[in-house]
């Protein structure tokens, strides 16, 4: 599962005129890549767990996180099915082109826990939408996220200060 989503840097030209395509490109690409580390991040966690993750007595059925669906048999035992894909541990954040980084969950899944096709249990079960959290992220840390990289490209094309007069 991977969604798409734009950024709007504001004053990319005055960027481009001041560094050049190569440090336009340069710093447009690290402030994606942060903020693609930074909707990772905040999607990886799972929201608690809940009375469907608890075993109980038979005929109960409940969902165990990184194994599958189990349930309670009459004669005591339990039986399950290990299908969990492990989403959690299924994100990947990758470079496509210039200036397009992927946000993606490669668990088969992941579309109905995260995505657009998200099931209502999921909602209900305090799962986030993928494209709801990178809005978030957008919306609070964009403008200081381009500022800070914007900082480090110039600090390091300036390259070392020069030593005051007189030392």
């Amino acid at each position: 599962m991977s969604e798409v989503f734009e950024a709007r840097l504001d004053g990319w030209e005055q960027v481009g005129r001041l560094l050049g395509r190569d440090g336009l490109e340069r710093w447009a690409l690290a402030v994606l890549k942060r903020l693609a580390e930074e909707i990772k991040a905040q999607a990886t966690p799972y929201p608690p767990e809940g009375p469907w993750n608890a075993p109980g007595p038979y005929p109960a059925r409940w969902y165990q996180r990184h194994f599958g669906p189990r349930w309670a048999r009459a004669d005591g035992s339990v039986g399950g099915s290990n299908t969990s894909e492990q989403l959690q541990k299924q994100w990947l954040v990758e470079q496509r082109g210039a200036a397009q980084v992927v946000v993606a969950n490669r668990a088969s899944y992941a579309p109905w826990v995260m995505g657009e096709e998200q099931a209502a249990l999921h909602a209900a079960h305090g799962w986030r939408k993928l494209k709801d959290i990178a809005a978030e992220v957008m919306g609070d840390r964009l403008a200081a996220v381009a500022r800070e990289e914007l900082d480090k490209l110039i600090a390091q094309t300036a390259g070392p200060e020069a030593p005051a007069e007189g030392a």
